[in-house]
Formats: structure tokens, sequence, C-alpha cells
């Protein structure tokens, strides 16, 4: 009977070894999953962070050939028109007549180009003033309606209905009677 009891204690403390075991293993395989799923994440993380770092690269260099392509195609177009003005100031004090001719070709080749780039010129001549388009440097007495356009000092320009540059003016405000 001694030794059954015995036995039996032993059994018990065997068995309540095994159940320690058996509560600490999960615990240390959870661990292991744990780290394993932290381990898998970062590396997914800075994978992410470097094909994104590699994506920004892409696209910066993207942008700076589609500029460099945007400007070799203006600038090939502007080629002809100085190719012209130098052989209108090659000719000017031989025949003066020509040169003028030459430069109102160029600066018609000019508008033209751009023109095809999308640039409009902003209407000035009698119309009414408009703090969007225009930029008023003086104003002088007279019989047309207030804020109108009486002179253009330089032309504003549009790209594509946005304004590039504003047009300098002068505009008219009430004669004093």
């Amino acid at each position: 009977m001694v030794k059954d009891k015995e036995n039996d204690s032993e059994v018990k403390q065997v068995e309540a070894e095994q159940e320690q075991k058996q509560q600490t293993m999960p615990e240390c395989h959870n661990c292991t999953i744990k780290d394993q799923t932290i381990a898998e994440l970062t590396e997914l993380v800075q994978r992410t962070q470097a094909n994104l770092e590699n994506y920004r690269k892409q696209m910066e260099k993207r942008i700076e050939e589609i500029q460099q392509t945007a400007a070799r195609s203006i600038i090939i177009q502007l080629l002809p028109a100085l190719d012209n003005l130098d052989l209108a100031l090659r000719s000017a004090a031989a025949h003066p007549e020509e040169f003028i001719k030459g430069v109102a070709m160029i600066q018609s080749q000019l508008q033209v180009m751009l023109e095809q780039q999308g640039v409009q010129p902003i209407m000035t001549t009698n119309q009414k003033f408009d703090p969007h388009l225009h930029e008023a440097l003086l104003k002088e007495e007279s019989a047309l309606p207030e804020n109108t356009i009486l002179e253009e000092f330089q032309k504003g320009y549009l790209l594509h209905g946005r304004v590039l540059r504003h047009a300098r003016v002068k505009i008219s405000k009430k004669e004093k009677k």
C-alpha cells in the first residue's frame, strides 16, 4: 500500500510536470509563431518601402524625361525663327526694308509656334478691365466708360485658358467736370 501511495504520488508528480510542460510549450510555440509573424511582417514592410522608393525614383526620372522631351519639342520649333532672325540681322544694313519684313515674319512664326502649344494672347483693345487678365499700370481720364482699356503696354498670354502673364495696360477713369 505504501508502494501504491508512492507510485500514486510519483504518477501525480510526473503528470503535474507534464501538464506544466504542456502549458509552457504552447506559450513557447505561440511565441515562435508570433516571432515568425513579426519577422515576416517586418520583411514585408521593408520590401514595400523599398518598392515605394524605387517607384518614386522611376517617376522622378520619367517626369524629367517628359520635361526634356517637351523642351526639345519647343526648341525645335524655335530654331527656324532663330535662323530667320540671323538672316534678317545679316541683311539689316544693306536692306533695311527687308530687315523689317524679316522681323515681322519672325514674329509671325513665333506666334504660330505659341498657338500650337496652346498659348493665346489676352485681348485688350477696348475691352473692359479684368484684374484676372490685366494689370493696370496707369489710369487716364476718358470719355469712354470707366475701366475701359485705353492702351496696352505689354501683351498678356493664356496657356490652355490659364494666365501665363497678365497684360499690362492703361485704363480709363471718369472725366472730372
